[in-house]
C-alpha cells in the first residue's frame, strides 16, 4: 500500500511541475549541482521530492516536495483499516483454531477416559484371583515347605503382586501412614526374593541398620521397584551392589550402555522388552510424596541410583 501511494504522489509530483498551480506541494529553487536527477522521485526523513529542469537556466532548478508527515496522515484511514481487518481475521483463525482443536481432541479425550477406566477394571479383576493364589499358596506351603515348584510358583506370583501394586498405584493416590520403618529389613526381605529369582547375579550389600518414619507401603514399593530395575536390567552374571546409609540408600549394578538416561523417570519409558515402563516412574512419584529425593548416575556398563532420604 505504502509502494503504491508512493507512485501516486510521485505522478501528482510530476503533473504538478507542468502547471506548478495549487498549494499542495512546496517548491523550492535549489543550485543544480552534478548529481541531482530530473523527474526521479526522492525521499529524506522529512519529504518525498524531485528535481525538475527551469527553463532558461542552467544553474538551479526546482526542487518540488510533499511532507511525509502528511503523507503518512493521508494513509492513516487506510491503514487502520488495514490492521481492523488483519484484527478481526486473527481473531477469526483463533477462535475457529480453538473450535477445531476442542473437536479434533475430543477422540483422545474418550480414548483417554476408556484406558483409564479400563485400567481400572483391570486392576479390580487381577486382585481377586490374586488374592486366591496368595491365600491357596499359604496352605500348600504349610503342607509341603520344602517342596521347589511351589517356591517357583510362589516367586512367580510375587512378580505378579508387583505388577498389580504398581498398577494400582497409578490409579490413585496413597495415603500416607508414618511410622517407624527398618529400612534395612525391607531391603533385605526384597534382596532375598530377586536373589531367588536371578541366581546368577552376584550381590553385594553394606546395609546400616536404619530407622525412618515414613510411610511403610511407600518404601517397600520404592525399594521394589529398584531393586527390581537392577535385577531385571542387568547383564549375564553381572551385579548388583547395594548401600545403606543414614542419609541415603545407594543401588548400583552392571547394565547395558543407556541411551537416555534423562526419559527414565518418564511414564511407560524403556529402553528394552521387558516391564512395561512404570518401575522408576512410581520411584519417582513416591520419593517426592515422601520428601526424597531420587537421583540418576550413569557411565557406559554401569548404573546407579541414589534415594537420598534427608
Amino acid at each position: 500500500m505504502i509502494f503504491q501511494k508512493k507512485q501516486e504522489i510521485f505522478l501528482k509530483l510530476k503533473n504538478y511541475s507542468y502547471t506548478l498551480k495549487g498549494k499542495e506541494f512546496k517548491i523550492d529553487v535549489v543550485p543544480k549541482g552534478n548529481n541531482k536527477k530530473f523527474y526521479e522521485l526522492k525521499e529524506n526523513n522529512k519529504e518525498f521530492f524531485i528535481y525538475v529542469p527551469i527553463p532558461y537556466t542552467e544553474n538551479d532548478v526546482f526542487k518540488i516536495s510533499y511532507s511525509k508527515d502528511r503523507f503518512f496522515n493521508d494513509i492513516k484511514p487506510e491503514k487502520n483499516k488495514l490492521l481492523l481487518t488483519f484484527s478481526l481475521s486473527t481473531l477469526f483463525v483463533l477462535v475457529l483454531s480453538f473450535l477445531f482443536s476442542i473437536y479434533s481432541l475430543q477422540p483422545l479425550r474418550k480414548a483417554l477416559n476408556i484406558l483409564e477406566e479400563t485400567t481400572k477394571d483391570i486392576i479390580h479383576d487381577i486382585n481377586t484371583p490374586l488374592m486366591s493364589i496368595l491365600v491357596n499358596l499359604k496352605i500348600l506351603k504349610m503342607s509341603y515347605k520344602e517342596n521347589e515348584e511351589i517356591k517357583r510358583i510362589e516367586q512367580a506370583t510375587n512378580q505378579l503382586k508387583n505388577l498389580y501394586q504398581n498398577l494400582n498405584l497409578i490409579s490413585k493416590e496413597i495415603e500416607k501412614n508414618i511410622e517407624s520403618v527398618n529400612i534395612k529389613s525391607v531391603i533385605q526381605k526384597e534382596l532375598d526374593n530377586f536373589q531367588k529369582l536371578y541366581p546368577e547375579i552376584k550381590v553385594r550389600a553394606n546395609l546400616k541398620n536404619i530407622i525412618l518414619e515414613t510411610d511403610k507401603t511407600a518404601l517397600e514399593r520404592i525399594i521394589s521397584n529398584l531393586l527390581s530395575n537392577a535385577f531385571k536390567h542387568n547383564i549375564p552374571d553381572g551385579y548388583v551392589k547395594v548401600i545403606l546409609t543414614s542419609e541415603k540408600l545407594i543401588i548400583e549394578n552392571s547394565s547395558r550402555e543407556i541411551k537416555n538416561p534423562e526419559k527414565l523417570f518418564d511414564r511407560f519409558y524403556k529402553e528394552s522388552q521387558r516391564g512395561l515402563g512404570l518401575g522408576l516412574s512410581i520411584v519417582k512419584k513416591l520419593s517426592e510424596d515422601l520428601g526424597f529425593k531420587v537421583k540418576i548416575e550413569t557411565e557406559k556398563n554401569r548404573f546407579k541410583i541414589l534415594l537420598i532420604f534427608k
